[in-house]
C-alpha cells in the first residue's frame, strides 16, 4: 500500500473518530492529500474507483473533491508497443480499448479506434 493511502487511511480515522456512515467529514487538507493522490493515479491509467477504494472513500466523494479544486477527469492515455509474435498473427489486428473508469469496449479495427477515442473525450 502507498504510503500516501495509509496516512490518508490514518488521518481519517483520527478526523473521523466516533462518526460512521455517511457523518464521516474530511478536513480540506485530507481532501487535497486524497485528490493529489487522484492526479497522479489517473495520469497512470488507474480510475477513479480504484483510487476511491484504496482510499477507502465513495468515488462520488472522490470526484467531488476532485471537481471543486479544479481538477478535471481527464483520459490519461498510456504508450503501448505491440510485438507481433508467430505467424498466428491476424492480418488486420483487433484493439480492446479499456479507460481508466474501467469501460471496456472490445472488437475495434482500424480507424474505429480514432472515432471511439474521439467520442470519450
Amino acid at each position: 500500500m502507498d504510503s500516501r493511502v495509509r496516512r490518508f487511511r490514518k488521518q481519517a480515522r483520527v478526523e473521523n473518530r466516533g462518526r460512521s456512515g455517511i457523518r464521516l467529514r474530511y478536513s480540506r487538507s485530507l481532501r487535497a492529500l486524497a485528490v493529489g493522490y487522484l492526479r497522479e493515479q489517473l495520469k497512470r491509467g488507474t480510475s477513479n474507483e480504484t483510487v476511491a477504494s484504496a482510499l477507502g472513500v465513495s468515488g462520488w466523494s472522490l470526484s467531488r473533491w476532485a471537481r471543486r479544486t479544479g481538477i478535471e477527469k481527464t483520459m490519461a492515455l498510456i504508450p503501448v508497443e505491440v510485438v507481433a509474435e508467430g505467424a498466428d498473427v491476424p492480418a488486420s489486428p483487433v484493439v480492446t480499448l479499456v479507460t481508466p473508469d474501467g469501460y471496456r469496449i472490445e472488437g475495434l479495427k482500424g480507424l474505429e479506434v480514432r472515432s471511439v477515442l474521439e467520442a470519450l473525450r
